[in-house]
C-alpha cells in the first residue's frame, strides 16, 4: 500500500511505477483533467540476453506488464470518468469508476490494461 497526499494505491504487481499528474494548471484534488501513467516490467519484443548481458536490443513492439493495483483519488469532483488510453492517446475502454467519501475509486488491471488512463470530468 503506497499513499501519498491525496492518493492511496494498493499495488498487486510485485514491481511497479503509478504516477498521477493534473493535465491544468490545477492541483489534482480540483482539476478535471489527469493523467494516471502505470507501468512495471517492460522490454522489446524478441530481446536477447546472455546471462545479464544484452546481447540483441530486439525490435518493436514494447510489451508491458499489465499492472493490477486499486486506486483512490482525494477529488472534490464527483463526476470523474476514467479512460484506458493507448500510447497515442486513442480511448481503448472504460474503467469503473465510483465516488465515495470525497474519493474516486477504480481498479488498474486485466478488465482495462494500459499504461495510460486519462481522468476527466464529464
Amino acid at each position: 500500500v503506497g499513499r501519498c497526499d491525496g492518493m492511496e494505491v494498493t499495488c498487486l504487481t510485485d514491481f511497479a511505477v503509478i504516477a498521477l499528474s493534473s493535465l491544468t494548471n490545477d492541483p489534482i484534488e480540483t482539476s478535471d483533467n489527469l493523467l494516471l501513467s502505470s507501468i512495471g516490467r517492460a522490454r522489446n519484443s524478441h530481446m536477447e540476453f546472455d546471462g545479464e548481458k544484452l546481447v540483441d536490443h530486439g525490435q518493436p513492439p514494447i510489451v508491458a506488464e499489465v499492472i493490477e493495483a486499486e486506486v483512490s483519488i482525494r477529488t472534490n469532483r464527483s463526476n470523474m470518468v476514467v479512460w484506458a488510453v493507448n500510447a497515442e492517446g486513442i480511448f481503448v475502454g472504460n474503467v469503473p469508476a465510483k465516488y465515495e467519501d470525497g474519493c474516486l475509486k477504480f481498479t488498474l488491471g486485466k478488465k482495462s490494461p494500459s499504461i495510460y488512463y486519462l481522468i476527466q470530468a464529464e
